[in-house]
């Protein structure tokens, strides 16, 4: 499969839908041990309802997607994409982190 870019990745993301997701196990696994199965649908609102703070691309296929959660957390997405042609992204990972490490405080 061909490499995708950020640049690309984001356009896509921004108009993803619930038939271009998969959850792999491990991610629905990682959501129910550190928040609850109930947070599931948080993370399907913030994907489908929020615009990222930040997209790192951590190798071809694989994306790292910062999301302001709170005042003092962003959520971090970690998606695969599995299919170009129509896009497919799998959902490898979710957690918070604390805010202050993307945000630099001048002063």
């Amino acid at each position: 499969m061909e490499s995708l870019n950020i640049y690309t990745f984001g356009q896509n993301l921004s108009v993803i839908t619930i038939d271009g997701i998969h959850e792999t196990t491990h991610f629905r696994k990682r959501i129910i041990g550190r928040f609850g199965e109930e947070f599931i649908t948080e993370v399907y609102r913030i994907i489908f309802d929020c615009t990222p703070v930040g997209i790192l691309q951590q190798d071809e296929q694989k994306f790292k997607v910062l999301y302001s959660y709170n005042e003092d957390y962003d959520l971090i997405i970690i998606f695969s994409v599995k299919e170009l042609k129509p896009i497919k992204y799998s959902l490898v990972t979710c957690f918070k982190e604390a805010s202050k490490k993307r945000v630099r405080v001048d002063e």
